[in-house]
């Protein structure tokens, strides 16, 4: 029950993401809506949860970039491999840590995508408003990361609660 909830979660963020904010001025620079997911998955959830999660993230993103396929799923399962394992040496109900891990993760995203730019063409420049991109996503990703996360928290635990009434009553 867990996964579907996520996966309707994530169809939603991934519909928000390319329909809505494209079309908005002050948001058309914004990140991967799907990066406070997969840290929130790494820090609070099981492996039996988060792995396929994360990979079914992955699939849905490389099927709508045109990229190519594997690119989205590689870079959500790193992060989510990091993340995890960070998470075993820090307290991760800290409000700072759940910001500083978004912003890590919007910037470890940025650093594949411009890698993989890079080893594709090796003799094209970096585009002139690439810097500009980074700091803008940088910042949405501190001031709505924890945002996005604190309300994946409330529905989680809404969801719980709904499971468990359910099951009690059986």
């Amino acid at each position: 029950m867990t996964i579907l909830f996520y996966i309707m979660v994530s169809l939603c963020l991934v519909l928000i993401k390319t329909t809505l904010i494209p079309t908005l001025p002050l948001f058309e620079k914004f990140y991967d809506l799907l990066i406070p997911i997969i840290v929130y998955l790494s820090f609070f959830r099981s492996k039996f949860e988060g792995i396929p999660i994360v990979v079914f993230f992955g699939l849905i993103m490389d099927s709508l970039c045109g990229g190519p396929m594997g690119l989205y799923t590689v870079t959500y399962i790193w992060l989510y491999a990091g993340m995890r394992w960070t998470s075993q040496f820090l307290h991760t109900g800290s409000f700072v840590l759940l910001t500083v891990a978004v912003a890590i993760g919007v910037v470890f995203e940025i650093a594949v995508l411009l890698g993989y730019m890079a080893f594709l063409a090796p003799s094209a420049s970096i585009p002139q408003d690439a810097v500009k991109t980074v700091i803008l996503q940088i910042m949405w990703a501190l001031l709505t990361g924890p945002l996005i996360m604190a309300i994946i928290e409330w529905a989680q635990k809404q969801l719980d609660l709904w499971r468990t009434k359910i099951f009690a009553d059986l």
